[in-house]
């Protein structure tokens, strides 16, 4: 059947090179139709004269980015089809003059169009290594090797997609990954141009898509927070890709999709904290999330803006092991609360029926933390279960930074310019460095570039770069989350889970000035950090010893003893305190007697203004370099010494928070 005549013939007439022919062959009824409806009207005529100058200009304008001379040819080619349909319209198509220049001139440029197809090289008509030496793409840059295109390469705007094949057993995709250098040097364009798309189905066929100009380079303008009021389930978006698609992930799980950790890896101006915090605008801008973020490195540099609408915020490296510390309690409390309600997964429902938000929880510059032996493994392995996700940020991945059992838990990657190969080699997948992803080729030199690697992201685009929006300003930060911010309560669940540490935090409010921030909160003398870590330390030895006795409460004021045993005093010389509380104060800023005046001048205000509660994150603004002049842990001692008095404060059921109550005055 193949061979016979009638085959050839059948083939013949489908052939490309026969489609000029049937456009010209076209041309005539449609032109002799046109005369009978449209060739006794002159409006007819004016508007077919438009629209034939209208396509011949769209044709030029179409062109962008294709050789000048397939350019001209086809507007050429256009505008003498159109006028001749528009005289054949208004004057008589089958006049001998005009049904010859319509034979001519059409047979002119049917063949023209075929012989500029003859002229150019047929991939299809080569094979193996003739169709390679003939594009000298493969055969330079792979050398040897047994590749060719095995098709036209499809040429676009500022996109050339070139389908290639393999030699099986004699080269591989990641082989080929490997040589992106090679080509890129070849053809006079950056690596980061290049991407290989392997077939899923075929691992000896794929295609280069390159991408010669940078569409990126001018950034994108941020659009404002893209759903504000919705729930976080909805996509965060953060930048565009080099195709101007919108770059986006997920956080919380789906029906075909996990809950995710992140990685975010980028070195020093590689603008990684300025992208992230496109993130964190979307999530304080839903419903059903809470942020918690710690920055002890830059402190109000990356927070400042964002301070009054993180629901937990911690600028100092004790407060930072504080907040890490307190994350397994949490974690399991939450996880508890889901599963005897029938959760598997956090979803809005639970939100819903709870109370119970979706907690995500931002460790910026994470490697400092890390190295002082913060551990995450059990924070990372449980927090996607119980309706949250972490972001880990540094600038290096490695193993001195961030144990290997966390790296392995990370399921994103968020990675900016980094400082060499062996640094990207750590940050993203093996299978999208072998796709042409080359953060390591603009290092800190094109801020905000990056490579997204996340469940339910389109993994072809895993290796396609893309950039996050242009910086603005704090101020317009601030506006956008004074307009859209959605205030999102904690729960009881997490807060009681959270403790005390949770309790102390500081409650920055909207419109205060940086400036009056006290400088406690982001730089901590050296006997500062030591008074922290020693509370941190009671805080975990009260619980281990809660755990180890089981049904005991270590808070019990009336714990079971035996009524016969004497208990020896302790001498006041001997009596150990934790972090200056309960014992004389370590601290001189502020005597005594000052500090516990001016705390209560402090109640008297408050009772004044009409509070009806309060904690230590009221007091806190004022602390060691404010009114009272003290350390966090001396005011959680002395809210707790006037709790137990029960004049002036009384113990509520939620921790570190106190009734306000209201003495009465004594007459003269």
């Amino acid at each position: 059947m193949a061979d016979s005549p009638k085959a050839d013939l059948w083939k013949a007439v489908k052939h490309p090179r026969m489609r000029p022919w049937y456009g010209m062959a076209a041309s005539m009824p449609a032109s002799i139709g046109m005369h009978a409806v449209w060739g006794g009207s002159p409006l007819a005529g004016a508007g077919l004269t438009v629209a034939a100058g209208v396509l011949t200009a769209t044709t030029w304008w179409a062109g962008d980015g294709t050789t000048r001379p397939r350019r001209l040819h086809a507007t050429l080619s256009t505008a003498a089809g159109t006028s001749y349909l528009v005289v054949a319209t208004v004057t008589d198509p089958l006049d001998p003059f005009l049904a010859s220049t319509w034979a001519i001139g059409g047979m002119v440029a049917a063949g023209g169009w075929n012989m500029r197809q003859v002229l150019r090289v047929n991939p299809d008509a080569k094979t193996g290594d003739q169709a390679a030496s003939e594009t000298g793409l493969l055969v330079k840059s792979l050398g040897k090797a047994k590749a060719a295109l095995r098709g036209e390469p499809k040429v676009e705007p500022n996109k050339v997609t070139a389908p290639y094949k393999l030699a099986g057993g004699e080269i591989t995709n990641s082989d080929l990954g490997n040589r992106i250098n090679n080509i890129a040097s070849e053809l006079g364009i950056s690596p980061n141009s290049i991407r290989i798309v392997a077939d899923p189905e075929n691992a000896s066929e794929g295609e280069f898509v390159f991408v010669p100009k940078d569409m990126l380079s001018d950034g994108a303008d941020y659009p404002g927070p893209s759903a504000p009021g919705a729930s976080i389930v909805e996509p965060v978006q953060v930048g565009i890709y080099e195709d101007g698609e919108i770059e986006q992930f997920w956080f919380p799980a789906a029906e075909k999709r996990n809950a995710t950790h992140f990685l975010v890896a980028g070195m020093n101006g590689s603008a990684k904290s300025t992208g992230m915090t496109w993130a964190i605008i979307e999530a304080l801008t839903r419903r059903d999330c809470i942020v918690w973020a710690i920055d002890a490195v830059k402190g109000m540099q990356t927070l400042g803006p964002l301070l009054p609408y993180l629901d937990w915020v911690e600028m100092t490296k004790p407060g930072g092991h504080a907040m890490i510390d307190a994350l397994p309690q949490v974690i399991k409390a939450r996880a508890d609360e889901l599963g005897r309600h029938g959760f598997k997964n956090w979803t809005p429902e639970a939100f819903d029926k709870l109370g119970m938000p979706y907690l995500i929880v931002w460790v910026e510059e994470s490697a400092s933390f890390f190295r002082d032996g913060a551990e995450m493994e059990a924070v990372v392995e449980a927090l996607r279960s119980a309706g949250g996700s972490i972001i880990v940020s540094q600038q290096r991945p490695s193993a001195t930074s961030m144990p290997t059992d966390v790296r392995e838990q990370l399921g994103g990657a968020f990675v900016f310019g980094v400082k060499g190969s062996t640094t990207a080699d750590m940050a993203l997948p093996d299978d999208v460095r072998d796709a042409g992803a080359r953060p390591e080729a603009w290092e800190n030199r094109k801020p905000g570039y990056n490579y997204l690697v996340a469940p339910g992201v389109d993994e072809e685009r895993y290796a396609m770069k893309a950039r996050t929006w242009s910086p603005i300003p704090d101020d317009e930060i601030r506006a956008v989350l004074e307009r859209f911010y959605t205030p999102t309560p904690a729960g009881a669940t997490t807060t009681n889970a959270a403790g005390e540490a949770y309790a102390n935090r500081t409650i920055y409010m909207p419109g205060q000035a940086l400036t009056s921030i006290d400088t406690k909160e982001t730089v901590m003398s050296k006997e500062d950090e030591e008074r922290e870590d020693e509370a941190l330390l009671e805080r975990q030895v009260m619980r281990d010893v809660t755990e180890m006795v089981p049904g005991e409460d270590m808070n019990d004021p009336d714990p079971v003893v035996d009524p016969d045993e004497e208990i020896a005093p302790v001498p006041a010389d001997k009596v150990w305190h934790f972090g200056g509380q309960g014992g004389e104060d370590r601290e001189d800023d502020k005597s005594q007697a000052q500090a516990e005046a001016e705390l209560m001048q402090m109640l008297d205000e408050f009772r004044q203004q009409g509070l009806t509660e309060v904690g230590p994150r009221h007091f806190q603004p004022h602390g060691k370099q404010g009114r009272y002049g003290k350390s966090r842990a001396w005011l959680s001692g002395k809210l707790t010494e006037l709790a137990d008095e029960g004049e002036h404060l009384k113990e509520t059921d939620e921790p570190g928070t106190y009734k306000l109550l209201y003495p009465s005055l004594t007459p003269a």
